[in-house]
Formats: C-alpha cells, sequence, structure tokens
C-alpha cells in the first residue's frame, strides 16, 4: 500500500516550488535591468558560467556574419543599428548609414513604398501585436541588386517602439528564374509551330480534303483533333505564363463598366450553365466603372467564373457581386461548390497548383489559371484573397485600386 504524505509535507513541497519561481521570476528581471552580469549552469560533474558579455559578443560575430543585412530601425524610420552586410549592398560607409533615415537610403521612386511599409508595423504597434511586412525592390548600390526586404515589429523596449530589418540578396534567383522563363518562352514557340501544323491538317482529313474516311477512321482522326487542341491549349498556357513572369505582359489601363466586362464573359459560359442546370446571380451596379485593362480582366473573371461553375454540383448558385468604396472595388465571386481544404488555400495562386477534391478526378485544368488571375490582379495594383469551407463552397475576393 502506497503512503499518501501528509498535509505539512505538501505544504513544504509548495513552499519550496513558491522560492523557487520567485528566485527565477526575480533573476530574470535582473537580467532585464542589467544587474546580472553572469549564469551559472550547473550539471552532473561540473558547472559552466555563461557571461552576458560572452552571449552580446556571441551574438554580434552572429549578425556580422550573416549575409543578409540587418537593420534595426526607429518607428520613424532612423537607423540604430546596421551590419556591415548593408554598407557593402549600398556601397556607402557605415558612418553615413548610423542615424540616416532607412526611407532616404532607396531611390525616391520606392520611398512611397518604403514609407508605407513602416506605417503598416506602426499599425501593429499600436494594436500592440508584432507585425511581419515584406516588399521586393531594387536596391542602388554599386550593382543593381533586387531584394526582399522584410520588417517586423520589435516588443516594446522601456515603452520604446522599434522595428527589425532583414534585406535579402535576391538578384541571382532572379537571374536564375529570368533565364528559366526565356527557355520556356522559346521552347513554348517551337513546340507551338508544328502542333498548329498537325492541327491544320487533321482539320483537312476531317472535311474530306483526302478522300472520305469510313465511320472509324473518321473517329480516330477525331480524336488525335481533340487532343491536339488540348496539346496547342497547354503550351499557349506555358507561354502566357512565361510572358507574365518575364514581364513582357503589360497591361493598359481604361475606364471600363465592370457590368459589360461580366456580360462579355458571360456569353461563353451561358450554354455551360444551362447544360449544368446552374443559376448565375449578378449583383452589379450598370453605373460601377473600372480602371483596368479590359481583356486582362476578362481572363481573370473568366477562370474565377469557370471554376466556380466546375467546382460545384449541378443546379447550384454562382454569384457575382461588386461593392466600391473610395479606395477600390470589390469582386466577389461565389459558389456553393466542392470547398477548399484550408491547408491548400495558401498554394492555389501558385504555378502548376491542382488541389485534391471530391471533383479533381473529373475536371480537367493546367493549374496555371489561378497563377494568372493573381498576376493580373496584382499587376492591376490589387489583391486577391480567398475565403473557403469544404463541402459549403468558396468565394474569391478581388480588390481592384480605384
Amino acid at each position: 500500500m502506497t503512503s499518501r504524505p501528509n498535509k505539512a509535507t505538501e505544504s513544504n513541497e509548495m513552499q519550496l516550488l513558491r522560492s523557487r519561481l520567485l528566485e527565477a521570476e526575480e533573476t530574470l528581471e535582473a537580467i532585464r535591468h542589467g544587474a546580472v552580469d553572469a549564469l551559472v549552469v550547473k550539471q552532473r560533474d561540473t558547472q559552466q558560467i555563461f557571461t552576458l558579455k560572452s552571449a552580446d559578443h556571441t551574438y554580434r560575430v552572429l549578425i556580422e556574419s550573416m549575409s543578409q543585412a540587418a537593420i534595426t530601425i526607429a518607428n520613424n524610420g532612423t537607423i540604430l543599428y546596421s551590419n556591415s552586410q548593408f554598407s557593402r549592398m549600398l556601397g556607402k560607409q557605415l558612418e553615413l548609414i548610423i542615424g540616416a533615415r532607412f526611407q532616404t537610403l532607396f531611390d525616391p521612386k520606392d520611398q512611397p513604398k518604403l514609407q508605407n511599409l513602416i506605417e503598416q508595423n506602426e499599425i501593429q504597434k499600436d494594436l500592440n501585436s508584432q507585425g511581419h511586412h515584406e516588399l521586393e525592390l531594387d536596391l542602388p548600390g554599386p550593382d543593381i541588386t533586387s531584394v526582399i526586404i522584410s520588417v517586423t515589429q520589435l516588443p516594446k523596449v522601456e515603452a520604446n517602439a522599434y522595428m527589425g530589418v532583414i534585406i535579402t540578396d535576391i538578384t541571382e534567383r532572379k537571374r536564375a528564374e529570368k533565364a528559366k522563363d526565356e527557355f520556356i518562352s522559346l521552347a513554348s514557340h517551337q513546340l507551338r509551330t508544328p502542333a498548329t501544323g498537325v492541327k491544320q491538317y487533321l482539320g483537312m482529313l476531317i472535311e474530306g480534303y483526302a478522300g472520305d474516311l469510313d465511320e472509324k477512321q473518321l473517329a480516330f482522326v477525331k480524336t488525335a483533333y481533340d487532343s491536339n487542341e488540348k496539346q496547342i491549349d497547354i503550351i499557349s498556357s506555358i507561354l502566357k505564363t512565361a510572358q507574365i513572369d518575364s514581364g513582357a505582359y503589360k497591361v493598359i489601363k481604361t475606364p471600363q463598366s465592370l457590368l459589360a466586362l461580366i456580360d462579355t464573359v458571360l456569353t461563353d459560359f451561358k450554354p455551360v450553365f444551362m447544360m449544368r442546370g446552374q443559376q448565375l446571380k449578378i449583383e452589379v451596379s450598370p453605373e460601377l466603372e473600372v480602371d483596368v485593362d479590359g481583356d486582362e480582366l476578362c481572363v481573370a473573371l473568366s477562370n474565377l467564373i469557370e471554376n466556380a461553375s466546375k467546382y460545384s454540383p449541378d443546379g447550384t448558385v454562382i454569384t457575382i457581386k461588386t461593392t466600391q468604396s473610395s479606395q477600390a472595388t470589390t469582386i466577389r465571386v461565389a459558389d456553393k461548390g466542392v470547398g477548399i481544404d484550408e491547408a491548400d488555400q495558401v498554394k492555389i495562386f501558385e504555378k502548376f497548383t491542382r488541389v485534391d477534391n471530391a471533383m479533381s478526378d473529373t475536371v480537367n485544368g493546367s493549374g496555371l489559371g489561378l497563377y494568372w488571375v493573381k498576376r493580373i490582379v496584382t499587376m492591376h495594383g490589387g489583391s486577391i484573397t480567398v475565403d473557403s469551407v469544404l463541402n459549403k463552397g468558396t468565394t474569391f475576393i478581388v480588390k481592384l485600386p480605384r
């Protein structure tokens, strides 16, 4: 029979635990205020002394040896600390960097973006949370350097707010991506030419230019023709993706009636909706205008509407709704379909991404549609997000600046 501890023993143990917790709290507080210079860590056979001075030295060596630039700034952008890597990136002496305004060290056209980046973190500070925002741009150093600037709101120190900035050089990565895009573009052009030739000759066979075909021969040729069309569609998709990635794809904005653009897109889909018994609900003001590239926005809307139809059961409702504020026009394309798992929602805008769901086996696609949508919306200065629940439906939300 196991003996239970008496109340006196339990009380002593609780007192000891409280004492140790209080001691630990006092030690941490002393470290915060610089009253402790070292800690002794007891091990089985030995004890080891860790000085705060040596820890600080190790930390500084680590920061100085980083391949990224590491900077600490005040909430107005004044640089309080910078490692040597930032000095090398800019081609400036460190003495000229410390104390300067972070924004002013960049190209004037990029300074408003950097100011906005800092202000976004300021909002996070006011909400008493740790924000994290990124921006990609070119650094005005001795060489043109593409970088990603990551700004994080740091915990307050004695009521003062600071931000940590990490700058990562992505120049080589961008060069590799450009070379890859150029190769894909060239390969797509080379593939498209013979594939188009094959389509023309198959079409001539179907039309009887080489004589009449029996029923079996005609079926074979039609199957080859359909497969060839799918091949050309895939090649065209890859070519368009390469053009978008290379920056060769440009948008030309003009004032457009949003309802007219939606009607243009729906012309191709009405037979599909009728066949599937799907209803379309449009909540768009006829007076609503947007400053966009009409052709490209039609491509984006077409992909969203096609997905809403393909991944929704027959007889369901698809809704297109728009709202407008002083800053943005919002377009929502909503369905009552299979939905997207939360784990997949972060990757659906990536190239060649197709997610598994209840209808994915019966739906064809290249995995490029949503990638195009995001790139087109981004080229308009807008954003796209998704709100989805499995087996209940999906809403894509596009915001375009006014």
